[in-house]
């Protein structure tokens, strides 16, 4: 029964299905309408049968308003209109089929071989490109099968000739048949549609999940933008009064104090020094987020290095019961010395500070044409599922508490950016209980190590030295002022670019110290440009920032000034300033004119 009564699928698939069929019904209507008058020609000129002609003019009728007739449903394949559309096309297959059945019926003579073999043959023509075309929705090539076929059985059960028996049981099996591919195909091509639907909906899905992604990762991108810029403000924010304080000690601690002052100086000095250490510490994640920071590889010797660091870090070790040994080593490797020595410090601090008993060793293993620096420890080890995510930046374990005596969790960070810049990779073996060792490889050199020149050793005097500090905050003035007249340099300190353009006719400055905020919006790299453009050639310029921010840090690298960061430590600023003096030319016999001594005078009456 269910194969007699097909019924039509749900709108979402019929209209699939109707739209298959939409693509070719014009050619089959052409087919059929050229079929009928074929048909109509051989009945007239082979079997004086001129009356099919009105036949094949309906049949021709019938195909022209089926393809013409669908032009009026524009949307006919939509899931609104596929039902209607359905409905009017079985209903129209249907007259076709039953004008194919009625010419069986008469003009299909039994007497007249040539007669039933033209009309079956193009009946059952006609039936199979029905079922190619039509199956795709089985109610429609139903529609045309039964009324197309179920005459010509009919003729032969008329006949009541035992010859034609055959015929008699192959035409209802040649119905049931076609009907069975019919609803074969059907399936086909549900299972085809059903199939492009779920591709659709999967490549909608895979869009919505990439376009999530994409928003995850602007979100991601967002969120580490808004942490540098914390960073950046809050150090800077920091930075400011540690700077001032940092050079009030320092000038301080040149004069005359008693025991017990000489004793809060001292935990005053402590204080700072570790305040400042937690700052350089963003400060240099911040330079490695940058990517600011270039590798500049050289041949040196890595026993001097190792013995600068055990001298550091054996004290602190030795006062928490820990061993610090160093494997002695002759080997020469080609890398950024400051670079590998900001790593080993990271990695000996760490392991000095998560190890209770026990102790630390720094070796050197050679390794074909590299030397394997390696940093073993006897601590509580870290699992295998967090040998990677310790290298995340405020990643920490054992630190629940947030106790700042254990860092900030940077330390690694920086550690894998600064490899990173030098095309290395630090490897981490650890088990727990056990221990940890962290490793990274440098190439050897046979080359001998750069020795630097005597002369470099030797630090200019800054005695005359003519500085002009422009900074916006008075405490800083006052303070800089102080430390600089300390080292017997002619200071004049201003708050404002335009207080020193101003001060450029009457004092000629051999140096200039500027911070990199300044009033007005201005910057100390703004101000530097002016007064070089004033005085007509490239001053020597140290700018000292609290900033940290990734655009900051690259735009006063590209600047050509010293670059400081607060809290700036005496004995820092002092080798920046003569490393640009040396650079400069400047001696400290050179002679001053007299209106540059009327400006020193100036300058130490504090302007």
């Amino acid at each position: 029964m269910p194969l007699l009564i097909p019924r039509f699928d749900e709108p979402r698939l019929l209209a699939a299905e109707m739209e298959l069929i939409d693509q070719s019904f014009g050619i089959a209507m052409l087919g059929c309408a050229l079929a009928a008058f074929i048909l109509a020609l051989g009945l007239a000129l082979g079997g004086g049968r001129p009356g099919a002609f009105p036949w094949a003019l309906a049949m021709g009728l019938a195909c022209a308003a089926g393809h013409f007739g669908r032009r009026r449903l524009p949307e006919r394949t939509s899931q609104a209109k596929a039902g209607l559309y359905a409905r009017a096309m079985t209903a129209l297959l249907t007259l076709i089929g039953a004008l194919w059945g009625l010419a069986a019926w008469l003009y299909m003579d039994v007497k007249s071989p040539a007669t039933v073999i033209c009309i079956l043959s193009l009946i059952a023509g006609m039936s199979a490109a029905a079922l190619a075309v039509f199956s795709a929705c089985l109610p429609v090539a139903v529609g045309f099968f039964v009324p197309a076929i179920v005459p010509v059985w009919a003729v032969f059960i008329a006949t009541g000739d035992a010859a034609y028996l055959a015929m008699f049981l192959g035409t209802p099996l040649y119905l049931v048949v076609l009907m069975i591919f019919a609803r074969n195909y059907a399936r086909v091509a549900r299972h085809g549609i059903a199939l492009r639907f779920a591709n659709v909906e999967l490549i909608s899905q895979l869009r919505e999940q990439t376009a999530r992604a994409e928003n995850a990762q602007r979100e991601a991108e967002e969120a580490n933008r808004a942490k540098s810029v914390f960073l950046a403000s809050a150090s800077h924010d920091l930075r400011q009064p540690l700077h001032a304080l940092g050079l009030f000690v320092v000038t301080l601690g040149r004069s005359d104090l008693t025991d017990k002052q000489r004793q809060l100086l001292t935990h005053i000095e402590a204080a700072s020094c570790a305040a400042r250490e937690m700052l350089n510490t963003l400060l240099d994640f911040s330079k490695v987020d940058a990517g600011v920071i270039t590798a500049r590889p050289r041949a040196f010797r890595l026993q001097p290095l190792l013995y600068k660091l055990e001298n550091e870090f054996a004290p602190q070790a030795d006062g928490r019961g820990l061993f610090y040994r160093t494997r002695d080593t002759t080997a020469t490797v080609f890398a950024d010395p400051t670079l590998v020595e900001l790593i080993l410090r990271n990695l000996i601090a760490n392991a000095i500070r998560y190890t209770s008993q026990g102790g630390v060793l720094v070796a050197c293993r050679r390794r074909g044409k590299s030397m394997v620096l390696e940093v073993w420890d006897t601590g509580a080890g870290i699992p295998a599922s967090q040998h990677r995510a310790i290298f995340r930046e405020f990643h920490q374990l054992g630190n629940p508490e947030r106790d700042q005596r254990k860092g900030l969790g940077l330390g690694l960070a920086i550690v894998e950016g600064l490899a990173r810049t030098m095309s290395t990779r630090v490897l981490l073996n650890s088990r727990p209980g056990r221990g940890s060792v962290f490793r990274f490889a440098l190439p050897v050199t046979e080359d001998r190590a750069e020795t630097p020149a005597a002369g470099l050793h030797q630090r200019p005097g800054l005695r005359g030295l003519r500085v002009l500090v422009i900074d916006d905050d008075q405490e800083i003035r006052i303070a800089m002022r102080a430390l600089l007249e300390s080292w017997q340099a002619v200071c004049l300190a201003l708050e404002s670019e335009e207080e020193a353009l101003a001060a450029l006719d009457t004092f000629r400055p051999d140096l200039l110290l500027a911070d990199y905020r300044l009033r007005g919006g201005r910057t100390g790299q703004e101000a530097m440009m002016a007064i070089r453009e004033r005085l007509g050639h490239a001053l020597p310029t140290v700018i000292i920032t609290g900033d940290t921010a990734p655009d900051r840090l690259r735009s006063v690298h590209a600047g050509g000034a010293a670059l400081l960061h607060k809290p700036v430590m005496a004995q820092q600023l002092h080798t920046a300033m003569t490393a640009l003096l040396r650079d400069a030319g400047w001696r400290q016999d050179i002679p001053r004119s007299a209106a540059g001594n009327g400006a020193d005078r100036m300058a130490r009456a504090g302007r």
